[in-house]
C-alpha cells in the first residue's frame, strides 16, 4: 500500500524560522561586502541577493524595511495600512 502524500499549502512553513535564516544570510552578505570591491560583479551579486531577501521579507511581513536597523530614538514604524 502506497503512503499517502500530503500536499502542503503555499504558507505551510515556519515563517519565523525562515525570517531568522534570511536575517542571518543578509547580515553575512553585508559583512562579506566590506571585503569586496564596491562595483565588482561579486558585490553587485551580493546586492541583488540582499534585495531579494528584502523583497521576500516584505511579502511575508508587509514591512518593506523588515531587516533594516531603526535609529535609536526613532519611533517604531507600523506596517503599511496598520493604523
Amino acid at each position: 500500500m502506497a503512503a499517502e502524500r500530503r500536499t502542503r499549502g503555499p504558507r505551510e512553513f515556519d515563517r519565523d524560522d525562515v525570517l531568522d535564516a534570511l536575517s542571518h544570510a543578509r547580515k553575512s552578505l553585508i559583512e562579506a561586502q566590506r571585503a569586496m570591491r564596491p562595483k565588482s560583479g561579486l558585490a553587485r551579486s551580493a546586492d541583488a541577493v540582499i534585495s531579494e531577501i528584502d523583497e521576500f521579507a516584505f511579502v511575508l511581513t508587509g514591512e518593506r524595511t523588515h531587516f533594516h536597523a531603526v535609529a535609536h530614538g526613532s519611533p517604531h514604524r507600523k506596517p503599511d495600512g496598520a493604523g
